[in-house]
Order: C-alpha cells, then structure tokens, then sequence
C-alpha cells in the first residue's frame, strides 16, 4: 500500500492554520496560533503576500513542553488577555497546530475564558495543522459568518459574494478585482468578497447576497453553512478565458432564478493527454477551458485534471504515473521535476498554496475572463 504522507519529489500544499490566519487578515481581529513558534513564522515567511505591506494582530502563543505535558492553558489565556487590553482588536480567532491537537487542547472552553475576561468576541477554530489551507479557510469563514454576519438582511437582487478568496490562490487585489470583473453578470454588484478588499462591515452583510460564487474549493464549507441557515445558492467555477467566465455568469442568473445549485465546469474523464494540477475548482475550471479551446479540438487534446484531498494531499504515486501518461502538463513550476518523460511539455501556472511566494511575481491573472489558455497552448516549453 502507498502512504500517502510520504513525499519523495512533490512538496505539501499550505496547512490549514495559513489558511485560517489569511481569511482573517483583512477584518480587524487578532489571530493567536496556538503552536510552539514555527508555524506562525512558515505563515508569514512563505504564505502571506500582504505580511511586509500590510497590517494585521497575528500572534504565536509559544506552546513550551511544560505547558503542553501539563495541560496548563492558563499561559495563553494570560497571554491573550494582556495583548488585547494593550491592541483592542474587533475580535480574537484562536486556532493551532499539531501539537495542540494531540493533547486535545480544548479551543472552544478556552475562546470562552478568554471572551469572558475580555468582553471580546473570541473564534475558536479547531485547526491541527495537518490538513491544507482549504480546511483552514472554509473552517474560519464558517465561524466568522456564524458570529457575525445577519442572516436576517433583506437580500438584494441581482447580487453576489464570492467566498474563499484568499492571497493563497489568488495572489494579490489586483487580480481579486480581475476575477469580480469576469463573474459578474451584466446588471449584477458584488455584494461582499470574503475576504479579500472588503471592510468587516461589508461582509457582515455577507447574507445579503443572492447567490454566492465559489471560484476555490475553501469557500464550500461557508457556502454550505449559509445555505443550510438561509437558503442561498452557491455556484463553484474560475473565469478562466472567456468560456468559463460566459458559462459562470449564466449559472448565477440560473441559481438566482431556482435556488439550485451549480458548477459551471465539466464532468472530466480522468484519462487524458492534458493533465491540470492544483486546487480542485482551478484545475476543473481550467481543464473545461482547456477543452473548448479550438487549438485543443484541432490537435486531439482532451483535458482533465487532479487536485490534492484535504486531509491527504496528493499520491504521488499516482501523480507522478498521471504525469507521464500526459502530453502537457499545466501547474506549479515545482511540479515540473517529476515529468520523466522527455515528450511532455509543461505551461507553468505557479499557485502560492504550494510553492509559497518564490513564484509569486510570475503568478498570471488566470480569473480572467481576457486570460488566453489557447496561447499558452500554443507557446508551451
């Protein structure tokens, strides 16, 4: 049996407490990862665009051995107490790293000391570090939605938010605003983008939106969650080209109307001579577009695509067997070390939830209703 946990060529995707701290980033709260110090610092030297130019509460609670044998919680409850008497944030989010998960350290009982000494709304997140981003996001977004979005709003016609957007994906706001452009139906606003560009205000008022736009897989749990409270649709697709970008709009119209549900990418077979790596509603999305393109149907190119699990990650056993059966390859450059097969070409799309920020001045606006995968076709390497 292959373990899964075993990592010969292939790195691991972002964990899941980046994600936690980057959908938080923008909203005006103090972030506590409750963790010896290395993962807050893997946080901000590898996963967070902003951390150099903007500012944000984010804090490391330097779990120490004795402290963790003993069960002692009362180090970070004084902690966290005394930075927010001193910096006042909007809100607290408590969440950790493996260590805490192994001594169940009890982040609900604890975010209710806290927020009873502090009068201070406290999100507990039970993160454990062993999961990707995508948990981490969908886990915050949910709690913070919960605590403080109004589900009672009037909802606004021909309105939208989009949900799990995050630098991790999406690299930067100049492609967040690329990505709202290629979305929105003609005669449609953006209600909120969660959590990215908009103010804590803004996205309490997340449920006034009508229908809600999934372009990553991290926005699922947040979607599910409001659709169980108010029965909003939600609509999963990147405007990869213009294809994706006409057939997503159509799909928010189409769920505004009915209420359903919709993925505005394909159902893939999962043999094919074009194989796209990355997160799961990027690489489906891209596959689709791939698919639709003429230069694809002129030379017999069928796209499909592979994504990591959330709890797992990647096989890269069959990874790396998927990659060399391909004729192209589209993903992070740091996949290109386990192409064996000199025949295959690869079109570098880097993802800073897997390479970190090495590539991230050469990440494309790929949401991008003006973004050409046929080009990329045509001049791969």
């Amino acid at each position: 049996m292959s373990d899964w946990h075993t990592h010969v060529f292939t790195s691991t995707y972002t964990a899941d407490v980046s994600g936690v701290c980057s959908v938080l980033y923008e909203l005006g709260g103090m972030t506590v990862l409750h963790d010896p110090s290395g993962c807050n610092s893997t946080y901000t030297t590898h996963d967070e665009p902003r951390w150099y130019d903007t500012k944000s509460l984010m804090f490391v609670s330097g779990l120490d051995e004795m402290a963790a044998v003993m069960g002692d919680d009362s180090v970070v409850i004084n902690d966290v107490v005394k930075a927010a008497a001193d910096l006042k944030p909007r809100f607290i989010t408590l969440c950790g790293a493996s260590i805490p998960h192994i001594i169940a350290f009890d982040y609900r009982g604890v975010a209710h000391l806290i927020e009873e000494k502090t009068g201070i709304p406290v999100l507990p997140v039970p993160t454990d570090g062993l999961k990707s981003y995508i948990s981490g996001v969908g886990l915050a977004s949910r709690e913070w939605i919960r605590r403080f979005a109004d589900p009672k709003v009037p909802v606004k016609a021909h309105s939208m938010n989009l949900l799990g957007v995050t630098p991790i994906d999406f690299a930067d706001q100049a492609h967040v605003e690329v990505l709202k452009k290629s979305v929105t139906p003609e005669g449609y606003v953006v209600n909120a983008c969660f959590a990215m560009g908009d103010t804590f205000e803004k996205e309490a008022e997340v449920y006034a939106g009508a229908v809600n736009v999934l372009p990553t897989s991290a926005g699922r749990i947040a979607a599910r969650f409001m659709q169980g409270i108010r029965k909003v649709p939600y609509v999963e697709g990147v405007p990869i080209g213009s294809y994706m970008s006409q057939q997503i709009q159509q799909a928010i119209q189409d769920s505004e109307a009915d209420g359903k549900n919709r993925t505005a990418y394909d159902d893939l077979d999962t043999d094919g001579n074009v194989l796209v790596i990355g997160e799961e509603i990027y690489a489906r999305s891209m596959a689709t577009a791939v698919n639709h393109t003429a230069y694809a149907k002129e030379h017999q190119l069928k796209a499909s695509a592979i994504w990591p699990d959330v709890n797992e990650g990647l096989n890269e056993d069959d990874l790396i067997k998927r990659v060399n059966a391909a004729q192209i390859i589209i993903g992070d450059p740091l996949f290109r070390n386990i192409i064996h097969n000199k025949e295959t070409s690869m079109i570098e799309i880097p993802h800073e939830g897997y390479s970190g920020r090495i590539y991230h001045n050469n990440v494309p606006q790929f949401a991008n209703c003006e973004f050409d995968i046929e080009e990329r076709l045509r001049e791969r390497k």
